[in-house]
C-alpha cells in the first residue's frame, strides 16, 4: 500500500470521511452495497457518503451504513455547486465504481488524496489508484476489490441489503392478503432483448393462478405495455400501476417469491431477502447475478450463444425463448417450498 493510501486508512480509522459513487442504475447501486458494508466493518468510526443520480440513490434511504447521500442533479450550475460542496468535505478517500467522464471529474473535484477508479482512457489520470478489472469476475468481487487499496483484507462476499422503515413495510403488507402464496412477476426490461417472450410469461402466470397462487404484475414506467398486455390476457392476475421506487420495494418485501428478468427488480428482491428467480439471456449471470450461494436466489440462463448479439433490439430473443416454462415453474415452486437445488440456494 502506498503512503497516501496508508494515510487515508488511518484517517478513516480515526473517523475520517469516505465517498463511494456509482452514478447510474438501481441494480448497479444495489450491487455496490456489499462494498459499503465492508467499509463500515473495516472503519466503524468513519463517515461513509454515497453519490448517485436521484433515482438509484433512493435505494439507500434508511441504510444504516451510509451517513450522507449526495444527489447528482443535471445541469452545469448544479454540478459546479456539487463539486464545491464535495471538496469542502475533505474526504480521506473516494471510490468511483462507474468511472465515466462525469464521475471521474466529480471525484477529481473532491481533492481527496486517494481516488480509486478504473484505468479507462484519458480519465484514468484523474485517479490516484487506477484499477484494471479482470474480465468475467462478478460485480460483487469487482466492487469489493476497491476496498483492498485501503488495507481491507479479504472483504467478505455478502448479499446486498436494502432497508425499509416499519411504516414502509406496513404499507407493503396490504398487498399480501390471505394464505395463498403471492408471486410478483416483473417481465419488462430496459432492453427489450432481455424480456421473456409474452406467450411464455402468460403461460407461467396461468399455471400459477390455476394452482392456487396469487400473481401480481409490476409495471415498469418506461415499458408499461409489457405488464398491461399480460393483465389484459389474464385478468385474474393483479396489475400494479407504476409506483415510486420505495413503494415498489415495500410491495416486493411482502411477496413470497419474485420472478423477473435481468434488471433492478431482481436485485432489489435479493437485497430485501425475498426468494428470487432471475431469467437471464444476453447478459452473463456469473457477473450480474452473483447471488446463488448467498440465499434463496436462483438464476436460469439457457446459455444460447448468438454470436453477434444485439442486446437492445434483438428481434428473435432466442436466448430468452430458450428458458422453458416448465423449468421456471419448477424453480418457483421449489423456492416457495424452501427446497434447495444441488447448485445451492439457501435461506440467508
Amino acid at each position: 500500500m502506498t503512503e497516501a493510501n496508508e494515510a487515508a486508512r488511518k484517517r478513516l480509522l480515526d473517523g475520517g470521511r469516505i465517498l463511494v459513487t456509482r452514478l447510474r442504475y438501481i441494480g448497479d447501486v444495489i450491487l455496490s452495497l456489499p462494498l459499503v458494508g465492508a467499509l463500515r466493518r473495516a472503519f466503524p468510526d468513519a463517515e461513509i457518503h454515497y453519490l448517485a443520480d436521484p433515482a438509484p440513490l433512493r435505494v439507500l434511504d434508511e441504510h444504516p451504513d451510509v451517513d450522507r447521500l449526495w444527489s447528482l442533479e443535471r445541469g452545469t450550475l448544479p454540478m459546479a455547486r456539487l463539486m464545491r460542496a464535495l471538496r469542502q468535505q475533505r474526504f480521506a478517500a473516494v471510490i468511483d465504481l462507474f468511472s465515466n467522464p462525469r464521475s471521474a471529474l466529480l471525484v477529481r473535484a473532491t481533492g481527496a488524496a486517494v481516488r480509486i477508479g478504473e484505468a479507462r482512457r484519458g480519465r484514468r489520470h484523474l485517479y490516484t489508484v487506477q484499477r484494471q478489472l479482470p474480465l468475467g469476475r462478478s460485480a460483487l468481487l469487482q466492487h469489493l476489490d476497491a476496498a483492498t487499496f485501503l488495507g481491507v483484507e479479504n472483504p467478505r462476499v455478502m448479499a446486498p441489503r436494502i432497508h425499509l422503515s416499519s411504516e414502509e413495510r406496513a404499507r407493503g403488507a396490504v398487498w399480501n392478503e390471505g394464505t395463498a402464496p403471492h408471486v410478483l412477476l416483473h417481465s419488462a426490461a430496459t432492453q427489450p432483448a432481455k424480456e421473456w417472450p409474452h406467450p411464455m410469461a402468460l403461460d407461467l402466470v396461468r399455471r400459477l393462478l390455476d394452482t392456487g397462487h396469487r400473481v401480481l404484475l409490476s409495471t415498469a414506467p418506461h415499458r408499461p405495455q409489457t405488464s398491461a398486455e399480460l393483465a389484459a390476457a389474464e385478468p385474474r392476475a393483479r396489475l400494479l400501476d407504476a409506483m415510486p421506487l420505495r413503494e415498489l420495494l415495500a410491495v416486493i418485501v411482502s411477496m413470497d417469491a419474485v420472478v423477473g428478468v435481468d434488471g433492478a427488480i431482481v436485485h432489489a428482491s435479493v437485497a430485501l431477502g425475498r426468494p428470487t428467480l432471475a431469467l437471464f439471456g444476453p447478459t452473463e449471470p456469473q457477473i450480474w447475478f452473483p447471488y446463488a450461494a448467498l440465499g434463496p436466489f436462483r438464476v436460469l440462463h439457457a446459455g444460447v450463444d448468438c454470436g453477434r448479439c444485439d442486446r437492445y433490439w434483438c428481434p428473435e430473443r432466442r436466448c430468452m425463448g430458450a428458458i422453458q416454462v416448465d423449468e421456471v415453474e419448477r424453480n418457483v415452486r421449489e423456492l416457495l417450498q424452501g427446497t434447495h437445488s444441488v447448485s445451492g440456494s439457501g435461506k440467508p
